[in-house]
């Protein structure tokens, strides 16, 4: 494998298909959510209910919204790619850290506690069943209407913006360039 077809799957556009993917089966999952979990704890009879795709549904949207993001990265960052080798600044799951590197995405002061709550499952309770100690060992974050509307709203927002920049051409290490057209069908 060369340099260039390492960017033919890093580029920005590689990074926009695998974030909208990802955001197409979260979406999928929060249409046909069907069942319940309702956990209740006998020390304080306190009840929890969540659907049970809750876990599935961050976890997919904050890969989607993490993939997203370093679509932006990489398109500002292009030499972030040079040489047939990742950055070490595009391996994180510190989604405000890492949005907060970027000047061409949108809403960039808007949504913070919307990406902050997907990042939080990330690390923890999203993608195992506890943190490495129980400090880290935070409670599952429920997805509600609102923040799903937050999150459906940024998402969409930052795939229009992508695919107007890549419309306009992308300039990648190398020597690489490349430009997208988007064609949507109803």
């Amino acid at each position: 494998m060369n340099y260039e077809s390492f960017l033919d799957k890093a580029n920005p556009h590689g990074w926009l298909l695998v974030a909208e993917n990802l955001f197409e089966q979260a979406c999928e999952l929060h249409r046909t959510k069907s069942a319940m979990i309702i956990h209740t704890d006998f020390r304080d009879g306190k009840r929890i209910e969540r659907f049970t795709a809750n876990r599935s549904m961050f976890l997919l949207g904050g890969f989607s919204l993490e993939n997203a993001i370093k679509a932006f990265l990489v398109y500002e960052n292009p030499g972030w790619l040079s040489n047939g080798q990742m950055s070490k600044r595009l391996r994180s799951h510190k989604l405000l850290e890492l949005k907060n590197q970027s000047t061409k995405i949108p809403y960039p002061n808007k949504y913070d506690k919307t990406i902050s709550a997907f990042e939080d499952g990330l690390e923890t309770w999203a993608r195992y069943p506890c943190g490495l100690n129980f400090q880290d060992s935070g409670s599952e974050t429920l997805l509600n209407e609102q923040l799903w509307i937050r999150y459906e709203n940024l998402m969409k927002a930052y795939i229009k913006r992508m695919e107007a920049l890549l419309s306009v051409g992308w300039n990648g290490p190398n020597g690489y360039c490349c430009s997208f057209e988007f064609k949507k069908y109803a």
